[in-house]
């Protein structure tokens, strides 16, 4: 695979990959303390998809750090919103909070936008 193309296959993983932390943060609200065994299936199933998607984009040469913050900016964004819209939060959403959630919005696109040099091989020297 020619490195534009394993680039851009380790950016959709990563996006994935923050969209899949929603099942598993998500899930640990309905496990009952790891007592409910359906839940519990889907939170550590979620877990170990997220964690897949964030592993193998940097052995496609993806940076860790910029890997990592993209990943958990997109995670915290979307289970933030999503917990709020199911009922999950007792606190109310404030425009401060919407201020906090656009900040890591833009962290996670600017990060996106930076370039990198990214490595050949994708192996560590």
């Amino acid at each position: 695979m020619e490195i534009r193309n394993k680039t851009a296959f380790a950016w959709i993983l990563i996006i994935l990959g923050g969209f899949l932390q929603l099942g598993w943060s998500i899930g640990l609200a309905y496990t009952e303390d790891f007592t409910n065994i359906g839940w519990d299936v889907v939170t550590i199933v979620f877990l170990f998809l997220s964690m897949v998607c964030l592993e193998y984009p940097m052995r496609l040469g993806v940076p860790f750090t910029t890997a990592y913050a993209v990943w958990i900016g997109i995670g915290v964004f979307f289970t933030v919103v999503i917990s709020y819209v199911l009922g999950l939060e007792e606190s109310g959403f404030s425009w401060g909070m919407a201020l906090c959630l656009a900040l890591i919005l833009a962290g996670v696109v600017g990060l996106k936008l930076t370039p990198v040099e990214y490595a050949d091989d994708g192996k560590k020297e």
